[in-house]
């Protein structure tokens, strides 16, 4: 057999067995705007585009969007995508937006890759390496980390003494000790779906912000029995969630100086219209 021939089956066993999920269902409130998060044009483009492109390097079966806040617009927006959308009626967090899927994705087999449509700096090779891990693994779960200095705002990742994943911690409801800890979750992650949709049936909102957080899947697996294998993302860049002005006018400076060093290069120069 020929590698191309090896390469072709590969990919054709991808596109069989991966779903992506973005999500893009939310507000925004943060960036002082009547527009869907999503919709802010970071380089030219809809931030979401950017996390688009970048899954569409997996060749999935199926790329799904979870819509809610100006579903309408988003759609419009994405109209050129091989796309199914999804509808989140209530935005009740992140577990509540991915079980908007269940009725499309429970009755298939295979990963579903999970990420918000918010992080727009994320690279195809990064998500590859996770897939390629998670799948050498064997896991139902795989969760994307990384360290940072300052780590305000992000889950905690939660080890017990032989380093093993034990549960994520957001910050509103971690405690001084568990703070100081640098790593911290991506909000990526690869999931079997006979895993993911029973799980999701056991999450609760009892939090400081009642809402149902998918983090909580790290910890029914864990007291499942399971192991959750956390991928760290060395570069802490590329997992930026854009939640201001500040950190749309940062996401689109990376990007830019992204594709002037393409250019220096002498590279082909990848489309930037959406």
């Amino acid at each position: 057999m020929t590698q191309i021939t090896q390469a072709t089956q590969a990919t054709q066993a991808t596109r069989t067995n991966l779903y992506i999920l973005v999500l893009a269902a939310g507000k925004g409130t943060r960036m002082r705007s009547t527009k869907a998060k999503v919709l802010h044009e970071i380089f030219f483009a809809p931030m979401i585009v950017h996390v688009l492109r970048a899954t569409a390097a997996l060749t999935p079966a199926v790329t799904l969007v979870v819509v809610g806040h100006q579903r309408e617009e988003v759609k419009q927006a994405l109209a050129g995508w091989e796309l199914e959308f999804v509808v989140q009626e209530r935005q009740r967090g992140t577990a509540h937006a991915v079980l908007a899927a269940a009725p499309r994705l429970r009755e298939q087999r295979g990963t579903v890759l999970i990420l918000c449509g918010d992080t727009p700096l994320i690279r195809p090779e990064t998500l590859r390496a996770m897939l390629v891990a998670h799948r050498q693994h064997g896991e139902k779960l795989t969760v994307m980390t990384t360290c940072l200095d300052k780590p305000f705002g992000y889950g905690r990742i939660i080890t017990d003494q032989t380093g093993r994943l034990e549960r994520i911690v957001e910050e509103k409801d971690a405690t001084e000790e568990q703070r100081r800890i640098k790593e911290v979750n991506a909000g990526i992650y690869c999931v079997e779906i006979d895993f993911l949709f029973p799980a999701l049936a056991q999450v609760g909102s009892d939090n400081r912000q009642a809402e149902m957080y998918l983090t909580d899947i790290v910890e029914i697996a864990s007291r499942a029995g399971l192991t959750v294998h956390c991928h760290r993302c060395p570069d802490p860049e590329e997992l930026l969630g854009v939640n201001s002005r500040v950190e749309l006018a940062l996401a689109h400076s990376r990007l830019q100086m992204r594709h002037n060093r393409v250019l220096d290069e002498g590279a082909e120069v990848p489309a930037i219209c959406c």
